[in-house]
């Protein structure tokens, strides 16, 4: 009956199991799959009453809805956990153990059975064991790893910030695409009705023969020439928005391509600094370059715990054990027999290995070389960042200068 009941138990928990209560989310296999499983967004990033699409919206609709930075949260709470999870090396350890039998047996040919043999056995046992283990130390390996964990708690964080930095300039970057490729539009648009105006005055002028063909032919590749980047301008400002719209998580149902953009500022920054300036704040705020920082403190840590394999570990342990014994038998001069005994146990556990192949000292080695590993990643991230700020400084000082020009020529 308690095979049956227990069999029973088993199939129910399998059925509820393969019956959709465990089940794995997609299909992802079509356009479709995607569409009915996608994650549902927090925020719709335009209200129905806006025809406005300002940077800021923008930019706030992407932190909220983008896949990359919502994976990232993500990572950082992982993280977090982490840390947590090796702070649990320093709590005792308690384990709970149980054991029942019961044992059947039948010696039915038995004849004359020598003292303590019984022609049918009825064992029941049953024991149960209670175990608790401190470690007192382990060579400061879990201090170590401890800090290891924050560390990468802090590196996980400073990823997401990474991350939310990255964005917000992809954001800005196809923003602006998408701005200035409208402009160009109607720049384009305002040169090919010219053209087309000054093309047909010739052709009319030719037709009296005032002019040559070569400036009617002149007029209709410039008009061509205006037509071809009309063309070019709106596939520009289409890639971008698509682009948009992938960073803020939104397709074309949500936002409209010919969506309006907020007008751009032409106020001019009245001083740049020097390069040194900017490099002094990057190396200060760039979370990359705090990954990296991090990376090569993670690897010099988990070097040092190399060395807690040198040395001993003891730990403090108690035990308490209860047995239960119930037996009968047949054929014999005693029919039954029971027991109960609780045993305690307490004492020091002490562990040293001696030699395991050299194990830790090429484990060591292996450790040095990753140190030096991350130590050349920081220094590459330092030359990145130095000649992406330098790029970036003087770009910035060439846009200034040709905005003042180009102002200049307006007035």
């Amino acid at each position: 009956m308690e095979i049956k009941t227990f069999l029973t138990g088993c199939a129910a928990v399998l059925l509820v199991f393969f019956s959709g209560c465990a089940k794995i989310p997609g299909p992802f296999e079509s356009f479709a799959d995607f569409e009915e499983n996608f994650i549902k967004k927090k925020s719709s990033p335009l209200l129905p009453a806006e025809k406005l699409l300002t940077l800021e919206r923008a930019v706030k609709t992407a932190l909220l809805n983008n896949p990359t930075n919502l994976a990232a949260a993500q990572a950082v709470q992982a993280a977090k956990y982490g840390y947590f999870r090796a702070l649990s090396a320093y709590a005792p350890e308690i384990n709970l153990s149980a054991s029942p039998q019961h044992t059947l047996s039948r010696g039915w040919d038995l004849k004359n059975p020598p003292e303590g043999v019984m022609k049918r056995n009825d064992h029941f046992v049953a024991s149960g064991t209670i175990q608790a283990t401190w470690l007192l130390f382990d060579g400061f390996a879990r201090e170590l790893e401890s800090l290891i964990a924050y560390d990468e708690y802090s590196k996980s964080r400073a990823a997401g910030k990474n991350v939310r930095r990255l964005l917000e300039r992809a954001v800005a970057y196809a923003y602006y695409d998408m701005y200035q490729a409208g402009e160009e539009i109607i720049i384009y648009e305002e040169d090919l009705a010219f053209q087309q105006s000054a093309l047909t005055q010739e052709e009319e002028r030719f037709r009296n023969g005032h002019v040559s063909k070569a400036s009617v032919l002149n007029f209709r590749i410039l008009a061509a020439r205006a037509d071809s980047r009309i063309s070019n301008a709106r596939f520009r400002r289409q890639t971008a928005f698509h682009a948009l719209c992938a960073l803020m998580g939104c397709d074309e149902r949500e936002l409209t391509e010919y969506v309006a953009l907020e007008k751009i500022s032409f106020e001019i920054l009245p001083f740049i600094k020097d390069d040194l300036f900017y490099l002094e704040l990057a190396i200060i705020n760039r979370p990359d370059l705090v990954m990296e920082k991090i990376a090569l403190t993670v690897a010099f840590r988990s070097r040092q715990k190399v060395y807690a394999d040198f040395m001993p570990e003891f730990r403090l342990f108690s035990e308490y054990t209860l047995d239960a014994y119930n037996a009968g038998y047949g054929g014999y001069k005693v029919s039954r027999a029971r027991s109960r005994q609780g045993i305690f146990t307490y004492g020091i556990e002490g562990r040293w290995n001696i030699f395991r192949g050299f194990d830790s000292y090429n484990k060591l080695q292996s450790y040095k070389a990753m140190e030096q590993i991350a130590f050349w990643g920081l220094n590459k991230k330092f030359l990145d960042i130095t000649a992406e700020v330098r790029d970036a400084a003087s770009n910035c000082r060439n846009a200034r200068y040709q905005t003042e020009v180009f102002q200049e020529m307006a007035q």
